[in-house]
């Protein structure tokens, strides 16, 4: 009776716990683009990553459908991008591409479990992105010459991962991150 009881204890701790879990595991995909010179104009856009994972499956277009997009491009195949990847991953953390001109001072590197692009300082523009390579994974994870966006979804939203890109330049700054607010006011924490 008491190792019943101890089950039953468990079980609903368990639940409870789990509960507790999806409530507070509701993660919101931002966007914001300002315009400062363009009259002040800024675009925000707050979608929950679960809203993703449902609608992308939905839509039905040429390109996209179920949640991939077919890849059609002539001069680089989706088994190009993934014969590719596979050779970065293995290589692991290095410096893969740089550009140094008199106003980009650009990096492309991985680093742990991240694909990272970075200006310095020095850029006229300022990039920098931060993509796990589950993502890039789970991306290159679609069937024949499909990309995954919804398995690319599912990824970003287990990675832990707060800001993917931000870039400033002269006109426009663009943000994208991910948190547990539903509103883009607040700008995210460096991963």
């Amino acid at each position: 009776m008491k190792a019943r009881r101890l089950t039953l204890a468990v079980l609903v701790l368990g639940a409870l716990t789990a509960l507790a879990n999806a409530q507070t595991n509701k993660q919101w995909l931002h966007v914001r683009v300002d315009t400062p010179k363009k009259g002040g104009e800024t675009i925000n856009v707050n979608v929950p990553l679960a809203l993703a994972e449902t609608v992308l499956p939905l839509i039905k277009e040429h390109e996209v459908q179920g949640g991939r997009i077919r890849f059609d491009q002539k001069d680089i195949t989706t088994q190009d991008l993934r014969k590719i990847w596979q050779a970065v991953k293995e290589q692991g953390n290095a410096e893969y591409v740089t550009v140094d001109t008199a106003d980009t001072h650009l990096r492309v590197a991985m680093e742990g479990q991240y694909l990272i692009v970075r200006t310095d300082e020095r850029s006229k523009s300022q990039v920098q992105v931060t993509l796990p390579t589950k993502v890039v994974d789970a991306l290159l994870s679609g069937p024949e010459d499909t990309l995954d966006l919804l398995a690319a979804v599912r990824a970003l939203q287990e990675s832990g991962t707060k800001e993917l890109v931000s870039i400033k330049d002269d006109e426009t700054n663009v943000k994208v991150w991910i948190d547990d607010v539903n509103v883009s006011k607040q700008t995210p924490e460096r991963p």
